[in-house]
This record gives structure tokens, C-alpha cells and sequence, in this order.
């Protein structure tokens, strides 16, 4: 999983639940942030294999601030 991509958590307390990474620690962790309870100053680390991967990253586009993480996953909890 890279920067950008949207996962969904499997498991844990915020299972089912739309995350963006906004970064990677090594190959089995990764740092999600949701815009709303996980802002990007206190991302949460989840295992990668706690995250099914759900629209990979396109081009350049960016999440640089919680809210556009936040409208970007609204749009895909109402479509899904």
C-alpha cells in the first residue's frame, strides 16, 4: 500500500470503517487518518493486514488537510 490509497478496516474497533494512508512505516504497518476521529496530527498505525485496500492513489491527487481527507471519504460512504 502506498500514500493516498483509501482502505477499509477489517478488524478492530473502526472495522468497516473508510481510512486514508498518509504514510508508511515498513511493509507491515501503515498510518491511516479519516479526517474526523483520526486527524493527520494523530494518525493510527494499523497492519496492513487489517486493511482491505478499496481505490488505489491516482496521479498526484492529495489529501493536505483533514477535511479534504474527510469529503473524499463521505463520497464513498454514500456510494457504497
Amino acid at each position: 500500500m502506498k500514500v493516498g490509497d483509501i482502505v477499509q478496516s477489517k478488524s478492530g474497533h473502526d472495522a468497516k470503517k473508510y481510512f486514508v494512508v498518509i504514510a508508511t512505516l515498513n511493509e507491515s504497518y501503515i498510518l491511516i487518518a479519516d479526517g474526523k476521529s483520526r486527524k493527520l496530527d494523530s494518525p493510527k498505525q494499523k497492519n496492513v493486514k487489517h486493511v482491505k485496500l478499496i481505490e488505489e492513489a491516482s496521479g498526484i491527487k492529495t489529501y493536505v488537510d483533514d477535511k479534504s481527507i474527510a469529503d473524499r471519504l463521505a463520497k464513498l460512504d454514500t456510494v457504497e
